[in-house]
């Protein structure tokens, strides 16, 4: 990608044809323009990959789709939704849209157009949806403040036995007083970072893997937008008063709420006062800011010097600013784009199909059955008849399928028994042993030394009684006689 650019994708409420607009940020050259579809809602313009550009109708409940080089929507596209989008968010696969309709939210999968389901926890309308990096996670908020944080597999996939764990969020924060404006996530999936502006002045910072708020940054005005650098390391937000604000993080105070001075305040100072900056977008590089507002300009801003690099005038109020890195040969008419999702969307939730199915791509191959443990004896030192039987006890472990059918293995009775003598004489060399050591350690030991000796007394006449039964059975047996009942008793008894 050596002729790769980053492009600008601007949205703006004007009475002209165009939706969208894509202009080379360095050059402000115009790639293209996206007709016919109206005005784009605020927080309602998305991409599928780099083959087509989705966005929302500010009056109608329409989603307009355009391929990424025709100026025309696509014909053969209807998506209706129920009602008037106020906020709309993509997958970042593009697999899966989510809507905010009024205070509802509604999932519908894009390759077949379900709809998955509807959440609706939200108190007043929504203002803003936004996806963690990885798409596991979204997050919503809305005008009644409330910041929710949904798990999209349970949310797609509610659980059939009667819970309501699909339909609540996984984390609820309701810490800002007025209306939640816009949100942006970090990247690292689940332990992302999350920042939110509202009304109140104040712009949070929450962490999604515990749940919780670690900073809260007052401002001394009211803000509409606010945009992170990849590093995290400094905020950008946009106020109701035309001013851009920065806050670094490397330096954030060790109390959970900072209250931030005007003269403090680090500003970007350009657009009209009193126009509320709506839109804010940062280049790869992080050096050069954009912000977009109410006055219908487009700024462009050098980061380390606050500077501003040049103004881009539009033609109506700025409701959606985005930076893309392409070619602009994807904008020339022979790109072609594959159609990876439905020609429409289900306006009710609809039930699985037995058709539904999910293709999974193997690309090793495993065994039909669970692996067994191989045994390893590389360093024992194995007589011939114990290597028999080790063979013997492996043939058995591997199973029918691991051993060929030409190998021979012999296994004769003889050699196992012969083993079983050997390891009952080991086992008896190995009990002297252990008893010798325990001896010697506690050969000063008076109360230890008293019961050794008993016990080798016991056993000594153990012995002994053992060798007289023997002999006396013995000898009855050679006369043909029997030991009487009496003897047998006593014998039984010893």
């Amino acid at each position: 990608m050596g002729d790769a650019v980053e492009a600008l994708f601007v949205s703006a409420c004007s009475e002209e044809n165009t939706t969208c607009s894509v202009q080379d940020l360095r050059t402000g050259t115009d790639l293209m323009k996206y007709k016919g579809g109206g005005n784009a809602q605020h927080h309602s313009l998305a991409m599928i990959g780099l083959n087509y550009v989705l966005a929302a109708n500010t009056i109608k409940p329409l989603l307009h789709v355009w391929p990424i080089n025709k100026q025309e929507q696509m014909s053969s596209l209807r998506f209706v939704l129920p009602g008037k989008a106020n906020a709309m968010a993509l997958t970042p696969d593009g697999a899966y849209l989510v809507v905010g309709i009024q205070e509802s939210i509604y999932i519908w999968h894009m390759s077949t157009g379900r709809m998955l389901n509807t959440l609706s926890k939200h108190y007043q309308a929504i203002t803003c949806l936004r996806f963690t990096d990885n798409g596991e996670r979204f997050v919503s908020a809305g005008k009644d403040g409330a910041v929710l944080v949904w798990d999209l597999t349970f949310s797609v996939a509610p659980l059939d036995n009667g819970s309501q764990e699909g339909s609540e969020p996984l984390y609820s924060f309701n810490d800002h007083g007025l209306a939640v404006t816009d949100l942006h996530t970090g990247i690292g999936g689940i332990r992302s970072y999350l920042y939110t502006v509202s009304l109140d002045r104040c712009c949070k910072v929450y962490d999604l893997n515990g749940g919780i708020m670690l900073l809260s940054i007052v401002f001394p005005i009211a803000l509409h937008s606010v945009v992170v650098n990849r590093m995290e390391t400094s905020i950008y937000v946009g106020s109701a008063e035309g001013k851009s604000f920065v806050f670094h993080n490397w330096r954030a105070p060790r109390m959970k709420e900072y209250h931030l001075e005007e003269d403090d305040a680090q500003a970007f100072i350009g657009h009209t006062v009193g126009k509320p900056i709506t839109s804010l977008a940062l280049t790869m590089n992080a050096q050069l800011l954009v912000s977009g507002g109410e006055d219908k300009q487009v700024c462009v801003w050098d980061v380390a010097s606050r500077q501003l690099m040049k103004s881009i005038p539009q033609n109506g109020v700025i409701t959606n600013l985005r930076i893309r890195l392409l070619s602009p040969a994807i904008f020339q008419p022979q790109h072609k784009q594959p159609q990876l999702f439905a020609n429409s969307l289900k306006r009710m939730i609809t039930p699985p199909d037995v058709n539904d199915y999910i293709e999974l791509l193997v690309t090793n191959e495993y065994p039909k059955a669970r692996a067994k443990p191989k045994l390893n004896f590389d360093n024992c030192n194995l007589g011939p008849e114990d290597q028999k039987i080790l063979q013997k006890m492996q043939h058995v472990n591997l199973g029918a399928d691991d051993v060929d059918d030409d190998d021979d293995i012999e296994f004769d009775e003889e050699a196992l028994k012969s083993t079983r003598q050997s390891s009952k004489v080991k086992d008896e060399d190995v009990a002297l042993a252990v008893e010798e050591d325990f001896h010697k350690a506690h050969s000063n030991d008076p109360a230890v030394q008293k019961l050794i000796a008993e016990n080798r007394r016991l056993k000594k006449k153990n012995e002994e009684v053992l060798q007289t039964m023997a002999k006396y059975l013995v000898d009855h047996s050679e006369s043909g006689k029997g030991p009487p009942q009496r003897n047998r008793k006593k014998a039984r008894k010893n």
